[in-house]
């Protein structure tokens, strides 16, 4: 299929990344010990720092590239507290009082986020305006009906259910049959997020240090010593933090994390009359089904975001921005043959489980394995699992004990994404979606 002049971007960097560019390379000097070195200086890793330095440890973190360069500054900007899992698949996996309790954590990550935010003064455009789950099919919306029945008996969590007459209050769209709303659940821009997060570590008198790749990790006596491109650290314990980007060097990590590429766009500039005729509460929203759309306005209100499995392997930015603005106009008619000013793409990091994974291994702490839900996660289980260094019980969660499972035949380089690409291509033309 012919690309649409429209969807050639304008730009192949975050959109994000226009209000909080990354850092440029730094000569910053490697320290030669610390108490934790932590690997990854995304949302988890910095958030395990601030929690550490004020315990009054020495902390070093080192990242590959420019600290927040990954799903920090690039994802969807969502918060909530789901899981990839739903509530029903979590009962019936691990029974009721274990299900309500992965929900309440993830609940309380929602939270954390919030007061972290508010605590620390930082410029996030946060905002809780609420998600929209739409029903692509009918037999979805009955399927979300039972599910919001459970959580609000349940798990006490805030949802409603809106039938497809008054869809219209939440999205103008002819492409749902209804659906859920999270009214706790909000958005925010998560390149500020995490240049404030970033400021306030530094502040607290960390060193955060970009591309400065570790190259390897080893143990002794005398604890581990880090070894990266640019000098070693020693330091009695480290953390990895890396998640979507997981390497080598950890790869005792690495073969139990699939890491699978999002693409995302965002519309030239429509303006807030436009935007909000579409969507009048400026909701974050998503859909059911295997195309796994997420989508929102852009935090001041003048663009649409859409996310979303253009494929599941790397590919051309301007074929994924070709695909995902046909899909968008599959939501929004009125906006086919719209600007599309950025495309872009970053790792998401998926477990076996599908869910978070945090605890230690081979002698590394970690928290990994966001499957798509990291905004409040991995800030939150970055802070657990300093606690949890620290010897504090309060890092105990409702994760800990989740197998951490590897992936068998599999080393850490994801040689199966193109077929699992074609697989749900496959599906969903089957099933009449473009």
């Amino acid at each position: 299929m012919q690309q649409s002049p429209a969807s050639r971007p304008q730009s192949t960097d975050p959109y994000w990344w226009v209000a909080a560019p990354r850092e440029e390379r730094s000569a910053a000097p490697v320290p030669t010990a610390a108490d934790v070195a932590i690997v990854g200086a995304g949302y988890a890793g910095l958030s395990a720092a601030l929690v550490l330095a004020r315990a009054g440890r020495s902390v070093v973190v080192l990242d590959a590239e420019a600290p927040g360069f990954g799903g920090s500054s690039r994802s969807g900007g969502m918060v909530g507290h789901g899981h990839r899992l739903s509530y029903a698949a979590l009962k019936a996996r691990y029974g009721q009082a274990r299900a309500v309790a992965l929900i309440k954590e993830g609940s309380a990550s929602l939270d954390f986020v919030a007061g972290l935010i508010e605590q620390e003064g930082i410029d996030a455009r946060f905002a809780r305006v609420g998600r929209f789950r739409g029903a692509l099919k009918a037999a979805d919306y009955d399927t979300l009906g039972r599910e919001a029945d459970l959580l609000r008996r349940e798990a006490g969590v805030a949802v409603e259910v809106i039938p497809k007459p008054e869809q219209h209050r939440e999205i103008v769209t002819p492409a749902y049959h209804g659906g859920q709303l999270f009214p706790e659940h909000g958005g925010l821009h998560p390149a500020l997020f995490h240049q404030g997060l970033l400021a306030v570590v530094r502040k607290a008198g960390v060193p955060v240090i970009g591309f400065t790749p570790v190259e390897h990790i080893s143990s002794d006596s005398d604890g581990k010593l880090v070894r990266t491109a640019r000098g070693s650290v020693r330091a009695r314990d480290v953390i990895v933090a890396t998640n979507g980007y997981t390497g080598k060097a950890t790869l005792g990590l690495a073969r139990r994390l699939v890491a699978m590429p999002s693409y995302i766009i965002a519309t030239e500039s429509l303006g807030r009359n436009r935007v909000q005729s579409l969507v009048p509460n400026l909701r974050m929203l998503v859909e059911t089904g295997d195309r796994h759309l997420y989508y929102r306005p852009s935090p001041d209100g003048t663009r649409i975001l859409l996310g979303g499995r253009a494929a599941l392997h790397p590919i051309p930015l301007e074929r994924a921005a070709d695909i995902l603005a046909r899909r968008l106009a599959s939501v929004f008619p009125d906006l086919a043959g719209v600007g599309i000013a950025h495309a872009w793409t970053g790792n998401i990091a998926f477990t076996r489980s599908d869910l978070p994974a945090i605890g230690a291994r081979d002698g590394l702490w970690y928290a990994l394995g966001c499957n798509g839900s990291g905004v409040a996660l991995m800030p939150y289980l970055g802070a657990k699992l300093a606690l949890r260094v620290l010897g504090d019980p309060e890092g105990a969660t409702a994760y800990d004990d989740i197998p951490f499972k590897a992936v068998p035949l599999y080393d850490g380089t994801p040689w199966f994404r193109p077929l699992l690409s074609y697989y749900y291509r496959a599906k969903e033309r089957l099933a009449g979606h473009t």
